[in-house]
C-alpha cells in the first residue's frame, strides 16, 4: 500500500482517471459528440500539465515543450475538418503524424543529416499509420469497433510507449504515457456501457501528442529503438484481427470482442520490453 502511495505516478494518475469521469459524465449528461470526443485530448493535455508541472509558453520552443501544443493544434485542426471539410480519414491521420514529426523535429530537420533524411519519412510513415489504426477502430462498427474499442486500443499503445520512452532517455514521458493509458482505459470502459460516437479529434488529437514525444527521442536525442517503434505502429491492427479470429458465437459478444482486442494490441508489450532489454542498458539499473 506504501508503494502505492508513495509512487512519483500517483498524481498523473488520478488526475486523468478524474478528468476521464468528468468528460464522461458530461457526454453521457448532454448526449454531445464533441465532449465525447475532446475527452481522451483533455486526458493527455492534463497528463502532459501534471507530469511536467506547467503550461509550456507560445510559441514553445524546445521538443519537450512543442508536444503539448501538437495535441493542441491537432485536435483543434481534427475537429475543423471534420465539421467543414471531406478529406478521408487515413489522410488526416497522416496530417497529424506529419505536424507531430515536423513541429518537434524542425530545428533537427533545418539542417538534416543522412540519419535525419531517412528518420523523417519513416517516423511520418509509422505515425500515421499508428493514428489510421487507432482512428480506423474508432470508425468500425461494434462488436470489434466503436470509441470503446479505440480508447482501449489509445490505453494499450500508450503503455507500449511507456518502455520505449524510459529506455530513449525521456523518464518524464513515462508519466505521460501511464497517465494517458489510466484515462484512456477508464474512458474505453464508459464508452462500452454507454457506446457513443467518436469525431477523428479524439485518437488524432491524443495520439498525435503521444506521436510528438516519442518523435522527441527518434529526432532529436536519437535514443528511440526503431524495433520498438515499429511494434508500437502495427499494434493497433492486432485488435481488429483477434477480434475476426474468435469464434463466431464469441466474436458476437460485445464484452468479448472489447476485452480480446484491447489485450491484442496490448500483446506487443513484453517482446518491445525484450528487445529494449536486449538492445540498451536498463535505465533502472543506473
Amino acid at each position: 500500500m506504501d508503494a502505492i502511495v508513495d509512487s512519483p505516478f500517483l498524481p498523473v494518475l488520478s488526475a486523468c482517471v478524474i478528468v476521464a469521469l468528468a468528460f464522461a459524465a458530461a457526454a453521457r449528461l448532454s448526449g454531445s459528440r464533441t465532449a465525447a470526443t475532446l475527452a481522451a485530448p483533455a486526458v493527455f493535455l492534463v497528463a502532459y500539465v501534471v507530469t511536467y508541472q506547467k503550461i509550456p509558453t507560445f510559441p514553445p520552443v524546445g521538443a519537450a515543450n512543442k508536444v503539448f501544443y501538437v495535441a493542441v493544434a491537432v485536435t483543434l485542426a481534427a475537429l475543423a475538418l471534420d465539421a467543414f471539410a471531406s478529406l478521408p480519414r487515413w489522410a488526416l491521420a497522416g496530417l497529424a503524424s506529419l505536424v507531430a514529426a515536423g513541429w518537434v523535429g524542425s530545428t533537427k530537420l533545418a539542417n538534416p543529416d543522412s540519419i535525419g533524411l531517412v528518420l523523417f519519412p519513416a517516423l511520418v510513415l509509422g505515425g500515421g499509420l499508428a493514428l489510421w489504426g487507432l482512428d480506423r477502430l474508432a470508425a468500425e462498427p461494434r462488436p470489434s469497433g466503436g470509441g470503446a474499442a479505440a480508447l482501449a486500443g489509445l490505453a494499450a499503445v500508450s503503455a507500449l510507449s511507456a518502455p520505449a520512452l524510459l529506455f530513449g532517455g525521456s523518464s518524464t514521458g513515462v508519466g505521460l504515457c501511464l497517465g494517458l493509458a489510466a484515462g484512456a482505459a477508464v474512458l474505453s470502459a464508459d464508452g462500452f456501457l454507454a457506446p457513443r460516437r467518436l469525431g477523428p479529434a479524439a485518437m488524432l488529437g491524443a495520439g498525435s501528442g503521444l506521436l510528438a514525444a516519442l518523435d522527441t527521442i527518434a529526432l532529436v536525442t536519437r535514443n528511440a529503438d526503431p524495433f520498438a517503434l515499429a511494434l508500437i505502429a502495427l499494434a493497433p491492427f492486432l485488435g481488429p484481427l483477434a477480434a475476426r479470429l474468435l469464434p463466431p458465437a464469441l466474436e458476437r459478444r460485445p464484452v468479448v470482442a472489447w476485452v480480446v482486442s484491447g489485450l491484442a494490441i496490448l500483446s506487443p508489450l513484453p517482446v518491445i520490453v525484450a528487445l529494449l532489454l536486449l538492445r540498451h542498458d536498463n535505465p533502472l539499473a543506473t
